[in-house]
This record gives structure tokens, sequence and C-alpha cells, in this order.
């Protein structure tokens, strides 16, 4: 005799289903009564010989769902790590995967989706532009469903139909926009901070790369155009976007490059060493402390300071520990808490009173994707003055 299926729990949706055939139903939120109606008449079918589930019934919201993850688990990933996209996606299904998990797909129109959407302001945890961007990550889902013909092209339309929330007629909060960091904020704060963490923080001043950016440089990464040092990332956050040869470029002025001096002189010869590592930060951190000690070196301390060290370390910073530094040290010197990003913030508001707008934007990278090879050209060109005065 066939074993009933039993009513499962999935833990991490609060989600009522059961196994059949090898594949999961679900009935919807665990406890419900909607999810124990659709479970006795999942039985019910069973019992009278008939298929639980009919082959031509449509997916559900939580089939779709689990589609979609199943799909893009290995899409959104960048130099071997997933990216943030699909915990964004995670918290965008939450709430449809709460409501209507057993809902067939083609019936989610739009004011189940505002229904959703009126949760998620309700919830607190979110910003309006924040909630705005889980609408679309929810039609995103959707659209994969249409794109594999899982649910209807009319039902991507109708929930097309559903308008961003406006600002002032939301009960939503609103993003702070991010300003940049004040100059003596920074000068006090670089005072508190490691030399590796001070060097990377002040040529992010000088350049406005990103913190991404800064983190990964790379002596093969840098190569000479006159007095100017240009630095081409391995990686940056919009390469997704540029032809495969269209390589990010920042130039890098004489300022900068006395920062960067005594890295590139230590680690002349090696074009796949990082500039900036946490082995540096500790070996630093240890001649400072030999440097301060009052009492003489004894011959443990010296063979202490010898040994390898015990926790691995990173060949380099990453875009979190670098933060991490930055924000720790601000609370030493007691100036407001900052983060890396805002260094970019400042360099493009100076730049921009400066230089103008066009050569802010120049400057930060902040160039289309339909700019011809010529406008390029004479855009970096512009870009590299600007290094010199400047960086």
């Amino acid at each position: 005799m066939e074993r009933t299926p039993q009513l499962r729990r999935w833990k991490t949706r609060n989600i009522a289903y059961v196994y059949y055939n090898r594949k999961k139903i679900y009935f919807g939120k665990w406890g419900s009564r909607e999810a124990k109606n659709a479970y006795q008449a999942f039985l019910a079918r069973l019992q009278a010989g008939l298929d639980p589930k009919p082959k031509d019934d449509e997916p559900t919201v939580a089939e779709l769902a689990v589609a979609f993850f199943d799909a893009r688990a290995n899409y959104y990933v960048k130099n071997g790590k997933q990216t943030g996209q699909l915990e964004r996606f995670k918290a965008a299904l939450e709430f449809p995967l709460r409501f209507y998990p057993g809902l067939r797909a083609d019936e989610f129109g739009p004011k189940k989706l505002l229904e959703c959407r009126a949760a998620m302001e309700k919830s607190g945890r979110f910003s309006r532009t924040y909630i705005n961007a889980l609408i679309n990550c929810v039609r995103h889902v959707f659209k994969f469903g249409v794109e594999n013909e899982m649910v209807r092209p009319d039902v991507l339309t109708a929930l097309q139909a559903v308008s961003p929330l406006k600002r002032g007629r939301t009960i939503a909060r609103e993003r702070r926009r991010i300003k940049p960091v004040s100059a003596a904020d920074v000068e006090k704060t670089l005072k508190q901070l490691s030399p590796v963490v001070a060097a990377m923080a002040r040529v992010q001043r000088l350049t406005g790369m990103r913190p991404g950016e800064v983190v990964i440089m790379r002596i093969g990464d840098l190569s000479r155009e006159g007095d100017v040092l240009v630095y081409t990332p391995q990686t940056d956050k919009t390469d997704w976007r540029r032809e495969l040869d269209d390589l990010k470029r920042i130039p890098i002025g004489p300022k900068a490059q006395a920062v960067l001096a005594p890295y590139l002189l230590e680690k002349d010869g090696d074009p796949e060493a990082y500039l900036f590592t946490p082995e540096d930060a500790m070996r630093d951190l240890a001649f400072l402390r030999r440097e301060e000690r009052k009492t003489p070196i004894t011959k443990q301390t010296r063979e202490r300071d010898a040994a390898p060290y015990k926790i691995k370390l990173s060949p380099c910073y990453d875009v979190d520990s670098y933060r991490r530094a930055i924000e720790r040290a601000a609370k030493r010197a007691g100036v407001p808490r900052w983060t890396p990003n805002r260094l970019r913030h400042l360099y493009a508001t100076e730049i921009r009173a400066k230089y103008g707008l066009e050569a802010s934007q120049i400057m930060l990278g902040h160039a289309h994707a339909d700019v011809t090879q010529i406008y390029a050209e004479r855009d970096f060109l512009k870009a590299m003055e600007v290094a010199r005065k400047e960086g």
C-alpha cells in the first residue's frame, strides 16, 4: 500500500508542502486554514484515485520561485563569489511566498502584488526606493516564468501596470541621500588607521575610485602614460555592461603616486602582488608595538614575531574589512561614522566644483555604453589632465 504523503514545513519560508512523485506540492502558509484545506483536498483526490495535482495545472507561485532560484543559483556570481542580487530576490519573494505560495502563478495579478507591497511598507524594514526595487525583482521572476513558458505573457503585462511608490505618498521611510564625508573628519580618521589602510584611503581620496577597486590594486594593473600612472582594475562594478576589450582606466596623479611609491618599490617585480595586504598591516602593527615597547625584547618575543601567523590572512583586503577598519578608526577619532564610499562622493563634489559636472562624471567613470571611441579617448585625456592637478 502506498504511503500517504505527510504534510511538511519549509522552515525558512514557513510554508506547508508534501513530497509527491519526487516533487514538492505547496499548500500555503504553515498552520493556516487555507493550507489545511488544500492538504485535505489533496488527500481526497489521492484516495479517489485521481491525480492530486493534475498535469495540466499551471505552476504555483512557490514552484515558480523554486524554479527561478534553481536556474539562477550560479548566475549572479562574480570572481567566484555570489553577489548580493540573489539575496535581494529572496527578500522580494518573501511576501508572495508568505501569502500566496499555493496560488497558481497565472492568478497572481496586480492586486496580489499590491497586497505584497503594502505588507512590505507596513513591515518598516525597507525604504521606499528599495521596495520599488523589490517589486521589480518580483516582476523579473515572472518574466523568467514567461520566457520558460511557465507563466502566460499577459500575467507579466498586468504586473507591469503597478506604478512605483512616490515620495510623500507612502508610509515607507525615505532613504537618506549619501553625502560626502567632510575633509576634516577624513584627516582625523586617517591618524587612527594603520599605515596600509590609511594609504588605501588616501589613494581613494585622491582618485575617486570605488572601495572595491582600491582593495585589489596590483603591480601588474598599473602602467605609465607620461607623468600619469594608469590603473586598469582586473574587475569593477560595471564591467558586465561593457564590451570585453572596453576596460576601465583610472588615472593616478603625482599626489596619489607619492602615496603608492613605497608599496610599488617594495613589491616591484611581482605583477600579481597586491599593493595593500593584511599581512603588511600586521607587520606594521608589530613594528609599532616594538617601537613603543618599554621593556627589553626577549628571545621568546623575537621567535614569536618570526613565526608564521596562526591565522591565515587573505591575500588582500575586501570591501567589508576595509569598511570596518574605517568605521572603527572614525569611532576612535571621535568623528561621525562614515564609510569608504563617501570618499568617492567627496572627490566628485570637489572635482565638480573646480572643473564642472562633465569632468566629475569622467573621473568617476560614469560613461555611457554608446559613447564613441573618439569621445572616450578625448574624455580620458581630460581625465588625465585633472589627475595631474588633483591626484
